[in-house]
């Protein structure tokens, strides 16, 4: 925790100057760590973004790639289905598309894995604000000390 920074500490105090500069040195460090808290989410967001931008760009290229070539694939290969095993044209059409509702899925489904999985550097931020959480609960706690 090199980066860390010092709040102040009114037990280290050589004399305190009452209640008022008690309660209002704690409303400052209380508004100094809201801040550091935000600027370490804002930091987490940033480098969870950059680290979900393959997933992300995977899943807008596999959406434009389902939208765009899935109707020319499933009719084309129905077509030739229905041709080569004798079959309705329908009954082609629907045996391939769900099989392309198979594929489809699936690559959606490792591509939430791997989105879902690049966010994980959150649990920095809120350990953090667990930390911070306990030193405002032991400052109030040991105030009346």
């Amino acid at each position: 925790m090199a980066h860390q920074t010092i709040l102040n500490d009114t037990h280290r105090r050589a004399k305190s100057n009452g209640l008022m500069d008690d309660v209002s040195s704690f409303g400052n460090d209380v508004a100094s760590l809201a801040a550091l808290q935000t600027k370490l989410a804002a930091a987490d967001m940033r480098e969870s973004l950059h680290k979900a931008a393959p997933a992300i760009g995977g899943l807008v290229i596999l959406v434009l790639l389902l939208v765009a070539g899935m109707t020319v694939l499933i009719a084309g290969l129905a077509l030739w289905l229905a041709e080569a095993q004798q079959l309705r044209p329908a009954v082609a059409l629907v045996v391939v598309g769900l099989g392309s509702l198979v594929v489809a899925a699936l690559g959606g489904w490792f591509c939430a894995r791997w989105l879902g999985s690049s966010f994980s550097t959150f649990r920095r931020s809120f350990e953090e604000l667990e930390r911070n959480v306990a030193w405002i609960r032991t400052t109030l706690t040991q105030s009346g000390r």
